[in-house]
């Protein structure tokens, strides 16, 4: 990927720093973070309830620290944010390391549930945004995933031989926080700011209430709505399914490690080509295809023996380097880019919060249905997600929607509580292959 981008002007320098910066971080989040669930049950006797309520519920307690979060990437930028982030998952990792106090641990998970990789997910899209043309942006964050995904290979790499040397986990723990320090540097001494100027003279008043403007969206929230099915199916593969494999087909820690690496190292290798491949179709049967894929693998994974269980973590690695970055392009491009930030906490808060559901629900129904019965369950949420997502085809079209093309002086129009005028806007294609047609307009009625 010679400078990257399809054929247009090649991507710049900030853009590959956030990149190899996302491939520390993600080194650092996962030689830790996937082997929490297994620390929590085995090592402080938790029950896989509780194991779900902590890892769950505190994600939805602090889903409102996301709404803050969009608004404050939009006033006070990308960088603070990032920066923020950075220091809430390092918080984590240093007190896990250092207590075995549940109650401790119970506010230290809290903390990075807020501050952590929920924030950093809201500045690191709106900068992939800022950074990059329209017609780029869906490879763009496909990018971003490939490091992403490549930090998820090597960090359970990483943790499995720290594991051997103690199987405590506090060398996981701990080596998971210096890691996320590099990144932390990263962003002080190299990043720069990246967020239009229009934002920064926005009152912080009118930053919170561009959220209205988010929530009148109607196809904004109709999408948000479905995205939900197949988000938790996928909260569900680092909580409750490494759970369920030791207890139907005795997958011990170190396989289980194992299963990590190839789960990254899939979605690595397929993230880039198959979204540059795929990019060209309509993006609402994409998300229905990749809602399927993470449906089906994650349900199939209780159902069949171990090793083919694998090949359930290969289909869900497949559909999740298709759901999230077209979930973020179409995202983008019904933003404005006055509320670009705003949008993108709006899409963290929904990615977090069915996310959450899946060990906060799938570890009650673990317990109450069984490992069949849940994962069956995971499976229907996945197809109805499918079902959903093509349906909305008629009402969200794959090229439709670059935040309805308003321009800047609508949107401040509404931030400052006037009434904005109806104009009649060009709405950008969705893929660069759209790019040679006429743009299509639509008409924003007068109030």
């Amino acid at each position: 990927m010679p400078g990257g981008g399809t054929g247009s002007r090649p991507f710049p320098r900030q853009f590959w720093l956030l990149a190899a910066g996302t491939l520390v971080y993600l080194v650092g989040i996962d030689m830790a973070y996937p082997f929490q669930a297994i620390y929590f049950s085995r090592d402080l006797g938790l029950s896989t309830t509780a194991v779900g309520i902590i890892l769950g519920l505190t994600l939805l307690a602090t889903l409102p620290l996301q709404v803050v979060g969009g608004a404050l990437c939009d006033r006070l930028g990308r960088r603070p944010l990032l920066i923020v982030s950075i220091c809430g998952s390092m918080t984590l990792f240093l007190g896990l390391g250092l207590t075995s106090n549940v109650a401790l641990i119970v506010v230290l998970v809290t903390v990075e549930a807020g501050l952590g990789w929920a924030q950093y997910a809201t500045a690191s899209n709106a900068m992939v945004a800022d950074l990059t043309p329209v017609e780029q942006r869906a490879e763009a964050f496909s990018i971003v995933r490939v490091a992403l995904n490549t930090g998820m290979t090597l960090g359970p790499l990483v943790g499995g031989l720290l594991i051997a040397r103690d199987p405590s986990f506090r060398l996981n723990f701990l080596g998971g926080c210096l890691v996320c320090g590099v990144f932390l540097a990263m962003v002080v001494f190299l990043f720069r700011e990246t967020r239009p100027p229009a934002t920064a003279a926005t009152p912080i008043g009118a930053t919170f209430r561009g959220y209205g403007h988010v929530l009148r969206d109607r196809r904004m929230l109709a999408f948000c709505l479905v995205a939900l099915f197949p988000l938790f199916g996928f909260g569900q593969i680092w909580v409750t399914l490494p759970i369920m494999l030791g207890d139907l087909h005795d997958v011990p820690v170190p396989l289980w490690s194992f299963t990590l690496v190839v789960y990254g190292a899939c979605t690595a290798l397929l993230q880039y080509p198959v979204v540059r491949l795929l990019c060209r179709f309509d993006h609402m049967l994409l998300l229905a295809f990749a809602s399927t894929c993470v449906g089906i693998g994650m349900g199939a994974a209780a159902f069949v023996p171990w090793p083919l269980t694998i090949a359930c973590i290969v289909t869900v690695s497949l559909g999740i380097v298709i759901l999230l970055p077209i979930a973020a392009t179409v995202v983008s491009r019904l933003a404005p880019v006055e509320l670009r930030g705003r949008y993108m906490g709006a899409w963290t808060l929904v990615y977090i919060g069915g996310y959450s559901l899946g060990p906060l629900l799938g570890g009650w129904a673990l317990e109450a249905l069984g490992g069949r019965g849940a994962f069956a369950l995971i499976a229907a949420a996945g197809l109805t997600g499918a079902a959903l997502f093509t349906l909305q085809r008629g009402r969200l079209p794959s090229g439709a929607g670059a935040g309805r093309g308003e321009p800047a002086e609508a949107v401040a129009a509404e931030l400052a509580g006037a009434a904005p005028a109806g104009p009649v806007t060009q709405i950008p294609p969705l893929c660069e292959h759209e790019s040679g047609s006429a743009p299509r307009t639509t008409r924003r009625p007068t109030p």
